[in-house]
């Protein structure tokens, strides 16, 4: 299977997931121990359901792809399985990181905490299946957390920072620690923090 074929198999995997998720199946994506043993089978018919989506609504099903996409990354728990998945049955050309097996261990490491949740999964599950390198796969799960809201991974700056005024303190702490872990945004973390300097 070439880079294209397995892009297309990823794509259509997801869009078969948020279908699948559609007909109130979504437990089922949390209770992993069911699948964890096939998990490339069950990946493939995910990609199965996703290509019957794809052919029943032709060039519409293809443009309507990436919002089905956005729309189930939106359910908790389903990004970090997603992401799972995909890992199970990528290649290093298919993950977040250009040329993931040049790297070695110190230089891999910096480049894990700006990765959103399906991503670091995404690495795992790859590295888990390949190298299994300890440190990189204990970095992971340190990294690893629940996202301050579905999608926050997904989201830019202009679209985190205007939801945080809907929120308490506490709740604007934990976005501002979680976004300190992670991809480390200036601009969201001065607006996240208590705003005790103006008491």
């Amino acid at each position: 299977m070439n880079t294209r074929q397995q892009a297309r198999r990823i794509a259509a995997a997801t869009l078969g997931a948020a279908d699948w998720l559609q007909e109130q199946f979504a437990q089922a994506w949390q209770d992993r121990a069911s699948w964890t043993g096939r998990a490339d089978e069950f990946y493939s018919e995910l990609a199965r359901r996703g290509e019957d989506v794809l052919t029943r609504t032709g060039r519409a099903g293809r443009r309507q792809a990436r919002k089905a996409r956005e729309t189930a990354r939106r359910i908790p728990g389903f990004a970090p399985v997603e992401g799972e998945a995909a890992g199970l049955t990528s290649n290093a050309e298919d993950l977040p990181i250009a040329d993931y097996n040049s790297f070695n261990v110190e230089q891999l490491l910096p480049q894990l905490p700006p990765l959103s949740q399906r991503e670091l999964h995404q690495v795992e599950g790859y590295e888990a299946e390949h190298q299994a390198r300890t440190t990189v796969l204990r970095r992971i799960d340190e990294l690893r957390g629940t996202e301050p809201w579905p999608a926050y991974d997904e989201m830019t700056v202009d679209e985190i920072v205007p939801r945080l005024r809907e929120l308490s303190p506490n709740q604007r702490s934990a976005v501002a620690t979680y976004e300190q872990r992670h991809k480390q945004r200036r601009t969201i973390i001065d607006a996240a923090e208590p705003n005790e300097r103006a008491t």
